[in-house]
């Protein structure tokens, strides 16, 4: 009976060492940097979990890859007596993403976008945000400080643990913008065991599931919009060697089922080939009219412009990232964006109708226009072109399919990921992203 009750004794310590504990002083500190690669399986299975599981993802395709900055509160550039107080704030994190809407009359930039954080002993919350809006040529800067913090993680982190927090804060720049959000977010750390990535193999890892109910009142340039209740969750693996999580998975719940819209691993710094997209406005363009360029391209730090008008002369090319462009006469221009980074270049072209015939759209969400988005073997184009020819290419610009019969084409083989949809006739274009499960 010893034997038996010694042996029963041994393994339930073998099973309780297993079981990793991942605390405050592992997380990120001051000075750290990361590098997330986004992966487009967005088919597999992250649901699976338990305990001494083995989750093997080493399969992912890596697609982009951003960088996240561990920084001082008071070395992000911001001018704010909140960032200055320790009780307040002891952590900063930025992804160095600038976005740009660049639209006739409309000229939006958002850079130095900061997260701030306290890092305690017991959790890490989210007190404040912060960053920079550049309208029409004017800076703004854009200081938050939740009026509820928002807990992400209570510390240790162990397997079987549950909480439950809410959080709120309100945004206002007065005639701009008004933002009014709550969120409940639950934690529930579900799993234990082993992870592989295509990055490295990880023996002691937890798996949380987060569950998250966003509500938003925004009022955009005195507008009010629809409320807006978005249903989200996330699964993240902790490490005990790693200081942020090794993988990440965010899900929408998209009428009533998951869906997987965002898978990203923790990695080494490396290129991956460069997509060249753009869109433009205003989308029928008359001789005269300044065109603007939204450049949509992802993994590229430089950029070509060629506009197809040789009559502009030096004006007929550009290396900014977001230009503009004065068409001088009607007439079909073929314009040229080439991107690229330290190791590839792509190019992609479009063909604007400047004058009477003018007519382009472009809907990067698709989600009314083409559905259902995503998409698992079949889809239609609501309201579609007169006389379309379709093309739908991968995000790498590999071509899929040409031709008018997309409709009945069954795309189940097709791997997941994301892909592009272009729709031409004689006289319009439109383009839409679609996501294949």
């Amino acid at each position: 009976m010893k034997t038996k009750l010694s042996i029963l004794f041994a393994l339930a310590c073998i099973q309780i060492q297993a079981q990793a504990t991942y605390n405050s002083n592992q997380y990120a500190a001051i000075g750290d940097i990361f590098y997330l690669t986004a992966a487009n399986n967005l088919a597999l299975d992250y649901e699976a979990t338990g305990a001494n599981f083995n989750w093997d993802f080493s399969s992912l395709t890596g697609t982009s890859q951003s960088q996240l900055q561990f920084r001082n509160p008071t070395s992000t550039g911001f001018l704010w007596l909140f960032i200055y107080n320790s009780n307040n704030t002891n952590l900063a994190a930025t992804n160095n993403d600038p976005q740009t809407l660049n639209s006739p009359g409309q000229v939006v930039q958002i850079t130095d976008a900061n997260d701030f954080y306290k890092k305690s002993s017991t959790d890490l919350r989210q007190t404040g945000s912060a960053s920079k809006i550049n309208y029409n040529g004017t800076q703004i800067p854009l200081t938050n400080q939740y009026a509820d913090s928002d807990i992400i993680y209570r510390f240790p982190i162990q397997y079987g643990n549950t909480d439950t927090d809410n959080s709120a804060y309100t945004i206002n720049i007065p005639t701009l913008l008004y933002q009014e959000n709550t969120l409940e977010r639950t934690n529930e750390v579900d799993g234990w065991g082993s992870l592989s990535t295509p990055y490295g193999n990880y023996t002691n890892v937890l798996r949380m599931k987060t569950n998250l109910v966003s509500n938003d009142s925004i009022a955009l340039l005195g507008n009010g919009l629809p409320r807006t209740i978005r249903t989200t969750r996330e699964f993240k693996w902790f490490d005990t060697t790693q200081k942020i999580p090794v993988l990440k998975v965010t899900q929408s719940d998209a009428t009533g089922s998951w869906v997987t819209t965002n898978v990203e691993y923790l990695d080494a710094q490396r290129d991956f080939q460069t997509i060249a997209l753009f869109s433009y406005a205003p989308q029928n363009p008359a001789a005269g009219d300044t065109v603007y360029f939204q450049n949509l391209s992802t993994n590229a730090t430089t950029f070509t412009w060629d506009f197809g008008d040789p009559a502009s002369g030096a004006l007929n090319t550009s290396s900014d990232e977001f230009p503009t462009h004065d068409f001088a006469a009607d007439g079909t221009y073929t314009v040229q964006l080439t991107a690229s980074n330290g190791t590839f270049t792509q190019t992609y072209s479009m063909v604007i109708i400047v004058g009477s015939l003018g007519a382009s759209q472009f809907d990067l969400s698709a989600t009314t226009a083409v559905f259902p988005n995503p998409f698992s073997a079949k889809f239609k184009v609501n309201k579609p072109l007169i006389d379309a020819q379709y093309t739908l290419t991968s995000i790498n610009g590999q071509t899929i399919f040409v031709g008018k019969d997309i409709e009945n084409k069954d795309f189940s083989d097709l791997p997941s990921g994301i892909y592009i949809l272009t729709a031409s006739n004689d006289k319009e274009v439109a383009q839409y992203k679609l996501i294949k499960q």
